[in-house]
């Protein structure tokens, strides 16, 4: 009897150690979950609001050099957040998608707001402007970032970049090898991005390129028309942008998009040209472009930087560019095409349209 009281004892001390044992695996498992929840919340959070969906190139390209900046970085929890304004074509459902922006920023409340590309800026990221506990970074700004309200000393920075007109002017030359005085004109719709485009086209110094007529329009036949017209009268068609143009027989106040390149391509002969990547990728031959991966690294760098330095408030110039090329505009035109230019846009996945009949040009 004594020994089977012995081992009933015996069994309750285990089965007691058993039950503090897993008592204490259990206090200390809810602990570092307890712990590990309080760190998460309390790291700072970046995000990220791009004007474009993630399948266009320069969003690909931005993001690509975001990630690189924040390979050896577990501190900051990022989030990305796509507009997909492309496919906005009223202004009641961009005004929309500005709301749905501004929720999603206001459920994720980071500490540094990236917003890329005009769309973001207007109608999502400028609302936070003068707001104390959120810093705002403008990136892929053109030209002055006033226009979203910015005042030095707010807490607003901004990477900026400007139209590439000395490269652009080299990349004219080449394509017209040996031609003297050769005529550019200029087209666009009346967005503040054409302004700006407009006004450094005219003040640039241009080599052995003259710079003849540029015209602003609003709408879609207005746009057709003076494609038409310039394409009569100079070498080179520079198209600035097109998606603010209105079709001004649709209520709705519909936004023009890719199907007008198409137009102007099929309804001209001379090289067309531009400052914006998308135009090529629509159809256009050419365009010299500030850099997306660049801006993604300067933004998101910015960005790390601004977290260490509740101060710091970055005004910064993106100076390095990228290609694009249409293979098919530029061989239905003969344009001359050094072979750097090519070797540039297929190592940046730049050239469009490519034929592997077209192999041995390169």
């Amino acid at each position: 009897m004594d020994r089977y009281f012995a081992m009933v004892n015996t069994l309750h001390a285990a089965k007691r150690k058993s039950f503090i044992i897993n008592a204490l695996k259990s206090l200390v498992f809810s602990s570092l979950l307890g712990l590990l929840f309080l760190y998460n919340m309390h790291r700072p959070r970046i995000m990220v609001v791009h004007s474009y969906d993630p399948t266009l190139d320069i969003v690909k390209d931005f993001d690509n050099g975001t990630k690189k900046v924040l390979e050896n970085e577990i501190e900051p929890v990022i989030q990305i957040y796509y507009m997909n304004m492309l496919n906005k074509s009223t202004i009641r459902q961009r005004i929309t998608s500005g709301y749905e922006a501004k929720a999603a920023i206001n459920r994720f409340r980071p500490k540094i707001l990236i917003a890329v590309g005009d769309e973001a800026q207007e109608f999502a990221a400028k609302f936070y402007v003068g707001k104390k506990k959120m810093r705002v970074l403008f990136s892929g700004v053109k030209g002055d970032i006033q226009k979203f309200g910015y005042e030095p000393g707010k807490n607003v920075g901004a990477v900026i970049e400007e139209p590439q007109m000395h490269e652009l002017n080299i990349l004219i030359n080449d394509m017209f090898e040996g031609k003297k005085n050769i005529r550019l004109a200029h087209l666009g719709d009346t967005s503040t991005m054409v302004n700006l485009t407009e006004k450094i086209l005219i003040r640039h110094a241009w080599k052995n390129v003259s710079f003849t007529d540029s015209v602003k329009v609003n709408s879609y036949t207005d746009f057709k028309e003076a494609a038409t017209m310039l394409s009569k009268q100079c070498d080179v068609l520079l198209i600035s942008s097109y998606r603010a143009l209105k079709n001004v027989e649709n209520v709705e106040d519909e936004i023009v998009s890719d199907e007008m390149m198409k137009w102007v391509v099929k309804n001209t002969s001379i090289p067309i040209i531009s400052t914006l990547g998308y135009t090529v990728e629509d159809g256009a031959g050419a365009a010299i472009v500030s850099s997306a991966y660049d801006q993604g690294m300067m933004a998101m760098g910015s960005a790390l930087t601004m977290l260490n330095n509740e101060h710091f408030l970055p005004n910064v110039l993106s100076k390095v560019f990228a290609v694009f090329l249409n293979e098919d505009h530029i061989s239905e035109r003969g344009v001359c095409m050094p072979s750097i230019y090519k070797s540039f846009a297929v190592g940046t996945q730049k050239l469009f349209n490519y034929h592997k009949v077209h192999g041995a040009s390169l």
